[in-house]
């Protein structure tokens, strides 16, 4: 009894296996029918090829970035620097200009006598650069405490001459332009010179003995000078200077006698080469007033 029952299981059992592969063998057979009747309608109906389509989608995409590319190529060929306008132009044009420039100013270096001046510098320039010009310088003298004290402690009375006037010939150059913002607020723009020129000096010697008769010299005066200008308005800028004034000048002979004529007291003047080194400061007022670019931005 138990031997058939076992007998009928395993007949079952086999019966089910078959039956599931015969359904998996006719669902297979249905899907390659399905594929194979696609294949044929694509041949025969004109249905469209889903890969294909695929694949010409694929070669326009690249066909339009290869066209962008090449457009971007072409317009930054087509790119100039008078397209870049982020750079701001010089805030100020100096060239077929004329300066107005008065200024004050003192000496540096001597201890024993300073000196003030007043003075106009006439400049045109011959290009934003460079320039030359006309200075004019009036002085006036002060002893300092030092040149008492020298009488006082050492029983001597220094040599001095004290300055009266002077003129010069100048040529200038700007090698140097830049900017810099100004409290995060504006730009201010600004340049640093050179000059040098020749010109003459009037001095005038200041007797030991008080009361003593007195004789001028006009000397000549080669000078250079380095200094810089701010850039405030169309026809208005702040300048400075240290300028150095080489002066071939003459002094009162120490063996001067009393009452000696001043002609002879002239004729046995002493000469000496003397640096006044002076600070300027002062301001530059341009005609015309107004000036163009003859570039475009």
């Amino acid at each position: 009894m138990k031997r058939s029952a076992v007998c009928l299981f395993v007949l079952i059992a086999i019966g089910g296996a078959g039956t599931v592969a015969s359904a998996a063998g006719a669902a297979a057979g249905g899907d390659k029918g399905k594929i194979e009747k696609a294949d044929s309608t694509d041949a025969t109906g004109g249905v469209p090829d889903v890969s294909s389509d695929a694949l010409d989608l694929s070669d326009s995409k690249e066909k339009s970035v290869d066209e962008a590319g090449a457009s971007a190529v072409k317009a930054s060929s087509t790119l100039s620097w008078q397209d870049i306008v982020v750079v701001p132009r010089k805030r100020f044009l100096k060239s077929g200009r004329f300066e107005f420039a008065p200024f004050t100013g003192v000496s540096l270096n001597d201890i024993l006598i300073r000196h003030y001046v007043f003075g106009l510098d006439l400049n045109f320039f011959l290009s934003n650069a460079m320039w030359i010009g006309l200075q004019g310088n009036y002085y006036v003298k002060a002893l300092t405490e030092r040149e008492e004290l020298i009488g006082l402690q050492y029983n001597r009375i220094p040599t001095l001459n004290k300055y009266l006037y002077g003129g010069a010939l100048n040529f200038g150059y700007a090698p140097v332009y830049g900017k810099f913002a100004l409290f995060n607020k504006s730009i201010l723009h600004w340049e640093i010179f050179a000059s040098g020129g020749v010109g003459v000096t009037q001095t005038e010697i200041i007797p030991r003995i008080p009361g003593d008769a007195t004789f001028k010299n006009v000397s000549i005066t080669p000078n250079i000078a380095v200094g810089g200008r701010f850039f405030l308005f169309d026809a208005l800028t702040v300048n400075y200077s240290v300028r150095d004034y080489i002066v071939l000048d003459k002094f009162e002979p120490t063996n001067r006698m009393p009452g000696e004529p001043i002609a002879t007291v002239k004729a046995n003047a002493e000469g000496k080469m003397v640096h006044n080194i002076m600070f300027y400061l002062g301001v530059g007022l341009y005609l015309p007033t107004k000036f163009q670019y003859k570039t475009a931005r």
